[in-house]
């Protein structure tokens, strides 16, 4: 939705009426927003608005007698086929004196959304996963994020190298990572056959076979006879031929401690294991 911006000093009713009279429908109000102009920062109240908006900071200007600015479509600074462009802003004055100034960087690589340095009061978004999150991101929308796979993880993890950590992840989620630093989180999702594994801030995504035979090749029998029985039928068969895979693998190259483990784990679960030709 297009942009419009009266300076602060401005009564909201005042401002309403005004685009009304132009044929714009108010949709949001979205408070207070400061502008570097060449005269200085000054703050506006911006009003997301539905309509055209080209032209109509010079006529706000003029009938309200305070600075205004539109922004919209028509002030793409840049070729948003090349996937990297701001959205500028085009600020009038009263006695007629207008400038453009950008506002926002879009990365359309990293779906990233970033106030410019002559912006304040502006947060930065980012689309992941077809949700948007604003930038900082919190904990919370970390887990979230985490649970979408391993390619929107490393969204984030290019999103900070470009833009720096502060930017891109809070202060409070960092710390709260370090916290949690070595804490290990395992999510089965037996239907698509994936297990989620996240490690304090770092996440990989497995088959459901390769993480059953890494428990038995560490010995981890109480996970795995857990992972066994909440297995559905249909997977079972799928865990039984890893488990035999992996035993004729370790034979073949003379891994005794491998086979050992294997056929413990087999021990363990009741599985007979055929010996490999």
């Amino acid at each position: 939705m297009p942009w419009v911006g009266v300076a602060e000093e401005v009564g909201e009713d005042r401002v309403r009426e005004a685009l009304a009279s132009l044929g714009l429908e108010v949709t949001r109000v979205q408070g207070l927003l400061e502008l570097e102009t060449s005269r200085g920062w000054l703050k506006f109240r911006v009003y997301e608005v539905r309509g055209s908006v080209e032209g109509v900071a010079q006529v706000l200007a003029e009938n309200l007698g305070a600075a205004a600015f539109e922004s919209g479509p028509h002030l793409v600074l840049g070729e948003v086929s090349a996937r990297l462009w701001d959205e500028g802003a085009r600020v009038v004055f009263p006695d007629g004196y207008s400038e453009v100034i950008p506002l926002f960087t879009y990365d359309g690589f990293l779906d990233v959304r970033m106030p410019t340095r002559r912006v304040s009061g502006a947060s930065a978004t980012m689309v992941i996963g077809g949700r948007t999150y604003e930038l900082p991101l919190r904990y919370s929308d970390l887990v979230e994020i985490y649970a979408m796979g391993e390619k929107a993880v490393e969204k984030v993890e290019k999103a900070a190298s470009v833009y720096g950590l502060e930017k891109v992840i809070s202060r409070e989620a960092l710390e709260e990572l370090r916290r949690r630093r070595g804490e290990v989180l395992v999510e089965v999702d037996y239907e698509s056959g994936l297990v989620m594994i996240r490690e304090g801030a770092r996440l990989r995504v497995v088959s459901l076979a390769k993480y059953f035979v890494e428990l038995a090749r560490r010995s981890d029998h109480e996970r795995l006879k857990e992972l066994w029985e909440k297995a559905p039928e249909a997977s079972k068969e799928q865990l039984r031929r890893a488990l035999e895979e992996e035993y004729a693998a370790a034979k073949l190259v003379g891994d005794d401690k491998r086979v050992k483990a294997v056929r413990e784990a087999a021990e363990k679960l009741g599985l007979p294991l055929r010996e490999p030709h």
